[in-house]
């Protein structure tokens, strides 16, 4: 299907809910995040982010909130689902990359601009910590499955940055080719495929090695990417 949303456009990060009944959908202008019946289509709710140039979203896991990056304002919107309530966390500038822990305690931002990333715990809402991204330019972040670790596409200087979750301590750096953006791990977090984005190509990486084992070619510039189950 295609679905049209209206005056709502510049849609870029999206969720899906647990059961498949709803996906979340960013939306630039205007500035909100979308609630959409993925059947039809359909605008369930919009919630006004308020701030500039929404681009990215996560949920938390029992799906009551949502953390949107707001890459001009550089902040994080925080929106209650139930009230529709939103807090908006100064972050840094061109906070964009975002990912939030399997347990659903912890979000990490990147700062694309100023090379950092911020962590904030979804109990308090607000930063807790911000240290150096170890690479120029981190537009991605990631959770591995087992929450572990925390994997950063880091596009102006070509490598991916490896954090240990726990400590928030770099353990890794890796040269993985051509404009590093999306990231995703099969389930097992054996595997993990990281879009090139100046290579026109996905990088399949060992996890455990930290090394790359293969690129497939794509079409021109990958940057968002995902992973089906297949049934």
């Amino acid at each position: 299907g295609t679905f049209d949303f209206g005056t709502n456009t510049g849609q870029h990060g999206f969720a899906v809910s647990r059961d498949g009944k709803y996906v979340w959908v960013t939306s630039e202008t205007p500035q909100s995040l979308l609630e959409i019946d993925p059947a039809s289509g359909k605008i369930l709710n919009q919630w006004k982010t308020n701030q500039d140039r929404s681009h990215l979203v996560v949920v938390t896991t029992d799906e009551k909130k949502f953390y949107v990056t707001n890459t001009v304002s550089g902040s994080v919107s925080v929106i209650d689902r139930a009230s529709g309530a939103v807090k908006v966390i100064p972050v840094g500038a061109g906070a964009e990359g975002i990912t939030i822990a399997p347990d659903g305690h912890e979000v990490w931002v990147a700062w694309r601009i100023d090379n950092k990333i911020s962590v904030i715990p979804t109990a308090k809402d607000e930063i807790v910590e911000t240290f150096a991204a170890g690479g120029e330019g981190p537009q991605r972040v990631q959770f591995t499955p087992d929450g572990k670790e925390v994997w950063v596409s880091n596009v102006r200087n070509d490598t991916l940055t490896v954090f240990d979750a726990k400590s928030r301590k770099m353990v890794a750096t890796l040269n993985v080719g051509k404009g590093p953006a999306g990231i995703v791990f099969s389930p097992d977090g054996r595997r993990g495929y990281f879009a090139l984005s100046g290579a026109n190509q996905v990088a399949v990486i060992d996890v455990p090695a930290r090394k790359v084992i293969q690129t497939f070619n794509t079409g021109v510039e990958p940057d968002g990417i995902a992973w089906a189950a297949m049934r």
